[in-house]
């Protein structure tokens, strides 16, 4: 059966950041996409003071909308994760399965900020720099990507942009649980254990809603393990 995999990019990342699985899962026949939001990444040049997560979302469900694509598996890395949660919620009967790759479990009312670790909040927030008039989170040195290859890693960090800051503060809103009802699998990346994501996985075994895929491959598992995410969105239940 082909599919239809629409993925999200992590923070300070772009569409860029999914090529390498969008490439697999495109020689095994679906429709792969992967989306940038605007003013990181692809899109860095529109960076401007509303872009927040409430902007994100509208942006990926216009796109889904102005392509008329149904039946999506849409597919969250880290940050992107946030915002695919929040796409679900608001157009349930466009998506039929919603993949978390080591991203959070969404809750109403929660900011980004508000779920991770206080002491990582507070070296991120003496960060924060003004890039346009907005508010930023630069990208962190090459040594934190979590990606073993030096190469890949000084690549990955050349192509980095500044986050803004508001998706990080600003609480969002969900009007139902986290996957509103559609099918979700959790791509929990244990080797390392990304710091910012303490806890979530543990908390997504005791979901039993949840199919929950330990992989081995660091954080960016996306940009250094794609051939085992890709094997795990092409095994997902139809």
């Amino acid at each position: 059966m082909k599919r239809t995999y629409v993925c999200l990019p992590g923070a300070w990342m772009g569409a860029w950041s999914w090529q390498f699985v969008l490439e697999r899962l495109r020689a095994a026949g679906h429709d792969a996409r992967a989306l940038p939001f605007r003013g990181v990444g692809e899109r860095a040049g529109e960076l401007a003071p509303d872009l927040d997560n409430d902007r994100f979302l509208e942006d990926t469900v216009a796109a889904l909308e102005e392509d008329e694509l149904r039946d999506v598996t849409l597919v969250g890395h880290s940050f992107g994760s946030l915002i695919a949660t929040l796409v679900v919620d608001r157009i349930p009967d466009r998506i039929a399965h919603l993949v978390i790759v080591d991203g959070g479990i969404a809750q109403d009312g929660q900011s980004i900020f508000g779920r991770i670790p206080p002491e990582i909040v507070a070296k991120r927030r003496k960060l924060v720099k003004v890039v346009n008039g907005t508010e930023v989170l630069p990208f962190a040195p090459v040594g934190s990507l979590i990606i073993d290859d030096p190469a890949l890693a000084a690549w990955t960090h050349r192509q980095l942009t500044p986050h803004p800051l508001a998706c990080y503060t600003k609480p969002i809103r969900l009007d139902h649980p986290a996957g509103n009802g559609r099918p979700m699998t959790y791509i929990a990346c244990t080797s390392p254990r990304y710091p910012v994501s303490a806890g979530m996985h543990e908390k997504v075994q005791a979901m039993p809603h949840v199919r929950y895929r330990p992989i081995e491959a660091g954080h960016n598992c996306i940009i250094s393990a794609p051939d085992l995410v890709a094997r795990e969105l092409l095994a997902i239940p139809a």
